[in-house]
């Protein structure tokens, strides 16, 4: 017996109602416009975007798999506020990984790569000069992305992109709310200088020296979480390179 093919719906559009939804929110929250701990309601966000709320929801349910939110069981839905435990938990994993990324892009990086790599670090260099916290934190993690993409791994680069994204939202927020001098960052040419090197021992050492600075002086606050940190107004910097 003939079996007659059912017609197909019509194409899905690449990129649908709820990932630019959920594009939009994700920028207001590393640009500080959703504050760390700040509810998300689904009805306001609807009328001011002009969408569903069902195209509200499936978006919050992108971000709370990006880690960018936090969905509770009442429904309530709020900007994800890491504390201090939260913060050393995602550090020490995201070092030993980016250490094993860094090493691999190195093996594997040619001159191509090298010139990407300046690029980047001349649009986080701009970034600084112009005082952009938002176009810096997503230089800052085109940067990285780059590097994780040459290690060719692809099961490594998602468990990385899962696991940094809200660590970059962080620091976002404490640029955009005043709460970190963007111009006490580390460079990133001394990344780029150890990827060219090729030497293992030297990349996990720039890596690590570049990941674990940038978060000690929240970790060393007297405050137990992001939100109470941005509330407290404390000022927090990075400290200056030695």
């Amino acid at each position: 017996m003939k079996v007659r093919k059912k017609p197909l719906p019509q194409p899905i559009r690449a990129d649908s109602l709820a990932q630019q939804t959920c594009s939009i929110l994700k920028e207001a929250i590393f640009a500080g416009k959703f504050q760390p701990g700040e509810a998300l309601r689904e009805l306001p966000i609807a009328r001011m975007l002009s969408v569903s709320q069902a195209t509200v929801r499936e978006a919050l349910n992108l971000l709370e798999q990006a880690g960018l939110v936090v969905r509770g069981n009442s429904r309530r839905t709020t900007v994800t506020s890491f504390t201090k435990e939260e913060v050393r938990d995602r550090l020490a994993m995201r070092v030993a990984l980016e250490e094993l990324a860094f090493v691999k892009a190195g093996e594997r990086m040619d001159e191509d790569g090298v010139a990407e790599l300046d690029k980047l670090c001349a649009r986080i260099a701009d970034a600084i000069q112009k005082d952009d916290c938002l176009k810096l934190t997503v230089a800052d993690m085109h940067f990285h992305q780059a590097v994780w993409d040459l290690a060719e791994s692809p099961v490594m680069v998602k468990t990385l992109v899962q696991l940094t994204t809200p660590l970059f939202a962080f620091m976002s927020v404490l640029h955009a709310t005043g709460l970190h001098d963007l111009g006490k960052g580390k460079p990133h040419e001394a990344l780029v200088e150890a990827l060219r090197s090729r030497r293992p021992a030297a990349i996990r050492a720039a890596i690590r020296h570049h990941i674990e600075g940038s978060y000690q002086a929240f970790l060393d606050s007297s405050t137990p979480s992001l939100d109470a940190l941005v509330k407290s107004e404390e000022l927090v910097l990075v400290p200056p390179q030695r």
